[in-house]
């Protein structure tokens, strides 16, 4: 049986607002969101999250992932093999967060102006 959620009128402003600094901090990371949306696409080895998210140096892509995975929102798997083979994909709590990051991007794209094209992702259903 899952914890019982406070109502909102339980939570001080205070709460609340600690609350939505921590869930901000998990993408508040430079490419946090665009390794979030690429994964939210299938499974991908490490090569391609670091040719298909852009100009990232492949130590900021290891410190990202690494801090993606340390939260809970990304699953890296290493495969016994030679050439040694790592993949990632989003775990149930990444895949939780796909939703207000598209409710997010509705946001911006409403209230912000002309939004900047979106990469050539999109969100597929979790398997």
């Amino acid at each position: 049986m899952g914890a019982v959620q406070p109502s909102f009128a339980d939570v001080s402003d205070l709460e609340m607002v600690r609350g939505t600094r921590r869930a901000l901090s998990l993408v508040g990371g430079k490419w946090s969101v665009e390794i979030l949306y690429l994964l939210a696409n299938g499974t991908r080895r490490y090569s391609e999250v670091l040719y298909e998210v852009g100009e990232i140096s492949k130590k900021t892509l290891t410190q990202t992932l690494r801090a993606l995975e340390r939260d809970g929102l990304v699953v890296r798997r290493a495969y016994a093999e030679v050439p040694p083979r790592v993949e990632y994909s989003l775990s149930p709590l990444g895949w939780s967060l796909t939703g207000p990051l598209m409710a997010l991007y509705e946001w911006s794209a409403e209230h912000l102006g002309e939004p900047a094209p979106l990469p050539r992702l999109q969100l597929v259903a979790a398997s």
